[in-house]
């Protein structure tokens, strides 16, 4: 049975409209730079009731649209495919979200949860080269994990 840190990640990159096959340009996204995103409780919060509500739309199975083919590389071409969405710019715009946030703390909760993730392995080192934030952001998941019950 999933973890509830697992289903949320999963939420999240189920939210995210599967765009979240990246590579590591999206962490060099300048100011949107996931590295350098520090996630918090409270948004942690608000992203997962964004997310809840965002499994709740219908789908668009219609895949006419030649920028839906390509993998999004950057916050800024998850941002601009979720406001492409009105729904789902609608959606987190309810919950204080903008995509462009949404879509950077979503990077750096799947960031953190690989970290944590890792963690576990047999033999696992400690990670190197995280930012403060990402240390952070850890932490923050490792609280969330320990701290939020079972559904």
């Amino acid at each position: 049975m999933p973890t509830p840190l697992t289903r949320t990640l999963a939420g999240f990159t189920l939210a995210a409209t599967a765009l979240i096959a990246t590579t590591t340009s999206a962490w060099s996204a300048g100011a949107a730079d996931p590295a350098r995103l520090r996630l918090t409780p409270t948004l942690m919060d608000r992203m997962e009731a964004a997310a809840a509500d965002l499994r709740k739309l219908p789908r668009n199975e219609k895949k006419d649209d030649a920028d839906d083919t390509e993998d999004a590389e950057s916050v800024e071409d998850i941002a601009r495919k979720l406001d492409a969405l009105p729904q789902v710019r609608a959606t987190l715009a309810r919950h204080g979200l903008t995509s462009r946030e949404y879509a950077a703390a979503t990077l750096a909760a799947l960031h953190a949860g690989m970290v944590l993730a890792v963690e576990k392995a047999p033999g696992a080192k400690p990670a190197h080269g995280l930012t403060p934030e990402q240390r952070a952001n850890v932490e923050v998941m490792r609280a969330r994990q320990t701290t939020k019950p079972a559904r």
